[in-house]
């Protein structure tokens, strides 16, 4: 029996929900930018490890880049990190929150 495959933007959007009601510690331990950046990398290694396109994902990061100009060269991380002089939990919210608004756009979109 095959198991539905959860790709990295499901997981995204559980922990952003679990991050708005205080939860986030359970998806990475402490609010760590870098944390999530090394799970975000982690995830997609072992989709593709197993052979799973995660093409959401990718669409994720071409909107952050290219309609939001919020992910630059240096990574997402550390322009947010900058932006909120060096508060972690504010750059992941920041970072989820984009999950969240593009899951939404596409979700209105035809």
């Amino acid at each position: 029996m095959e198991k539905d495959k959860v790709v990295l933007m499901d997981a995204l959007s559980r922990m952003q929900k679990d991050c708005e009601a205080g939860r986030l510690a359970m998806h990475i331990g402490s609010a760590n930018a870098y944390v999530l950046v090394g799970f975000v990398a982690g995830y997609l290694a072992c989709l593709d490890d197993n052979g799973i396109q995660d093409t959401e994902y990718s669409e994720f990061s071409l909107w952050l880049h290219d309609e939001k100009n919020e992910f630059p060269s240096e990574g997402w991380a550390s322009k947010y990190l900058r932006d909120f002089n060096g508060d972690h939990l504010a750059a992941i919210q920041k970072y989820l929150g984009f999950v969240a608004e593009f899951r939404a756009r596409r979700v209105r979109s035809p």
